[in-house]
């Protein structure tokens, strides 16, 4: 970029015209490519005498969506309205990249305003941009309007009197990217049916990424298989795909042996394993390849350090986190971004260093947008700190008032910390400001068919035996010691009756439709459930199946009564009679570590035989060589964890058992 400048300087010290032939090259380069400077790309295009092409101002506009500043918008309108004043008109890719501009910063207003000038144009019938049309209003939580436009993208499409390649492939992949992953797969089979094209790798890598967010495991195998039989080139983009499937589905080991097979390596292979690797619990794993990413001289890309910096908060590796995120800017000469400070905000929560959350965001040298205090919101809920929260749910309200999320968690806080009134009070602005709830959805896959269900689904042909199938699950777990969890849904319109979660009746259609004891693969819109995160460890060890639920946050491999360690901290809960007949419900959590070059971890069990007097024991199990660690309370504990440190073996650093049923932790130990 240095270079460009001081060519640029020459010319204009000695009074001449930069040549026409480097002024696309230098656009193009300032405006998009991550060393560039898009202020400088400005100037040249505003200061440009006379310019014939519409390219410099789509290229503008496109650099300005990329970057999601805080006046991205306000410019890309500046360089909109100065095509006029060049004798041009706006063409499909200036409208293209408005709209991705209006998403980005969930202009609907301005976005509407687009939509109305387009609308007697021919660019309405362009497919790029009613594709991002479509994801302009799901972004913009306007489903009716997305639903409309994507029935009229489809009548057009249906329409045309014969469909090449790139008329299937603009197809599938709008589809696939704007948030319609059924219908992408739908055209894909239409495409086979009728004999179409064979499908080239842009077609393949978005069927995949559509089964990678349905968590559509048969139709990504199928995919898989495809490309080994047709001997297809798997080039890096190809790959990386695959094994970013692979891990959706839950499938980590899958997704590692097409990574090890894959015989190009480069940032965008890594990043899948590394990510996928840290959402599926093997954070050790995780750091490790890109520590091995680097010695094999591949160098990081700002997307990669989300990865990283999302397994050390998985981990809740706070330090190992802020040495990364440091190397960025000083090693890297990457500028962290708004979602990098995310990550950072998310990790600092996850361990519970909520003031020092708050102050990184305060001390941000970017603006802050929603998505970094919604990260601090979650983390709040996640500890319990119902003041933090007034302060930053109301900020949030304020400056997203019409996403959905920030309500519901806001009053479940409240709720979950017996402020009932201040719940009902955001649940009242909720619905005052008609905020409609995006409704809980799972999905679970059966002979390659997705099969989708909400909250208390009656519209399914086999909901009556879907819900005699339940009633059968819960009979049996009952025996177990369930009991129904109802404290953080009080105020959840779409999932307020426990008994009907959508999780539970896609659990139940499978156990209708799949052998006894075969897995499970759930996949859900948003959090799980205290309720539903309890009562589907208890059917994985009363029916003895491995069931995989990935939420919107991360994966819960529940196997045998337990979760599988997943990120590193994990809970494990269990009611145990007390001596005067009663049920005491306990739970216990753990962050795991791994010494730095070891392969040792930690988990936890419950020892359910035994219960000596007022004491609740439980067992620690090391899956090495070493000592098994039995505490009894927390102060036996920490003598435990200081004589085993003495003798070299790695410990936990951090274990807490907390009584939550009718007396306080304080009152135990």
């Amino acid at each position: 970029m240095g270079q460009f400048k001081q060519t640029h300087a020459r010319f204009v010290i000695a009074g001449e015209v930069y040549p026409s032939s480097a002024f696309r090259p230098v656009i193009s380069f300032s405006a998009l490519h991550p060393s560039g400077d898009i202020d400088y790309a400005f100037l040249l295009l505003v200061r440009s005498r006379t310019l014939q092409t519409l390219f410099p101002f789509n290229t503008l506009i496109r650099g300005f969506a990329r970057r999601r500043g805080s006046d991205s918008l306000a410019n890309s309108v500046v360089v909109f309205r100065l095509i006029p004043e060049f004798g041009l008109s706006p063409n499909n890719f200036t409208f293209t990249f408005l709209f991705q501009c209006c998403s980005s910063s969930l202009q609907l207003k301005l976005g509407r305003q687009l939509h109305c000038m387009i609308a007697k144009t021919t660019v309405q019938t362009d497919i790029f941009v009613r594709n991002s049309m479509i994801q302009f209003y799901s972004v913009c939580g306007q489903l009716d309007d997305a639903r409309r436009v994507f029935d009229q993208t489809t009548r057009l499409f249906n329409e045309m009197p014969s469909r090449n390649l790139v008329s299937w492939v603009i197809m599938i992949s709008g589809y696939s990217q704007t948030g319609w992953q059924l219908e992408s797969l739908e055209l894909f089979r239409q495409m086979q049916l009728l004999g179409g094209p064979e499908p080239n790798a842009a077609i393949l890598v978005s069927i995949l990424s559509s089964a990678s967010q349905l968590g559509a495991l048969t139709n990504g195998k199928w995919v898989h298989s495809y490309i080994q039989k047709r001997n297809i080139r798997m080039d890096s983009i190809l790959s990386a795909t695959l094994i970013d499937m692979y891990a959706k589905c839950g499938c980590i080991d899958l997704a590692m042996q097409v990574f090890e097979s894959s015989p190009e390596k480069d940032v965008y292979n890594y990043t899948a394993a590394i990510s996928g690797l840290a959402t599926n619990g093997r954070g050790e794993k995780s750091i490790w390849l890109f520590e091995q990413m680097k010695r094999e001289g591949i160098v990081p890309d700002s997307i990669c350090f989300i990865a990283v910096l999302c397994a050390c908060g998985h981990m809740g590796w706070v330090e190992r986190g802020f040495d990364y995120f440091h190397s960025m800017a000083n090693v890297h000469e990457i500028e962290p971004e708004l979602d990098h400070y995310t990550c950072m905000v998310d990790l600092l929560g996850r361990a519970g260093l909520l003031v020092e959350a708050e102050r990184l965001i305060m001390s941000m040298p970017i603006r802050p947008d929603n998505a970094v205090w919604g990260a601090l919101l979650g983390s709040c809920r996640l500890h319990k700190n119902p003041d933090m929260a007034k302060r930053v749910g109301s900020r949030l309200l304020k400056s997203d008032p019409h996403h959905d999320g920030r309500y519901v968690i806001l009053s479940n806080i409240y709720a979950e910390s017996n402020k009932e009134y201040e719940a009902l009070k955001v649940w009242n602005s909720m619905k005052r400001r008609r905020i409609k709830r995006v409704p809980g959805s799972s999905s679970i896959e059966v002979d390659g068919i997705i099969h989708e269900f909400v909250a208390g689904d009656r519209s399914h042909e086999e909901s009556n035996e879907i819900y005699l199938q339940w009633e059968n699950i819960v009979e049996e777990i009952r025996k177990a010691g369930y009991v129904v969890e109802t404290k953080e849904v009080i105020l959840d319109v779409e999932e307020s009756a426990v008994g009907l979660h959508s999780e539970k009746l896609a659990l139940a259609y499978g156990f209708i439709h799949t052998d006894p004891g075969s897995e499970l693969r759930i996949v859900k819109n948003i959090r799980i459930c205290d309720d539903c995160h309890s009562d589907i460890k208890l059917v994985s060890m009363c029916y003895n199946r491995k069931i995989v639920v990935r939420d919107r946050k991360q994966f819960h491999h529940f196997e045998a009564g337990i979760e599988q360690p997943n990120g590193g901290q994990t809970s494990i809960e269990k009611e145990i009679s007390g001596g005067n007949g009663t049920k005491n419900r306990y739970r216990m959590k753990w962050i795991h570590v791994v010494a730095p070059d070891d392969d040792f971890f930690y988990s936890g069990n419950w020892n359910h035989n035994q219960v000596t007097g007022s004491h609740q024991k439980f067992e620690l199990h090391k899956f090495a060589e070493g000592p098994s660690l039995s505490i009894m309370t927390n102060f036996t504990m920490l003598l435990q964890c200081r004589k085993y440190a003495d003798e070299g073996y790695p410990l936990l650093q951090f274990l807490w058992l907390s009584y939550i049923g009718t007396v306080q932790p304080q009152d135990i130990f």
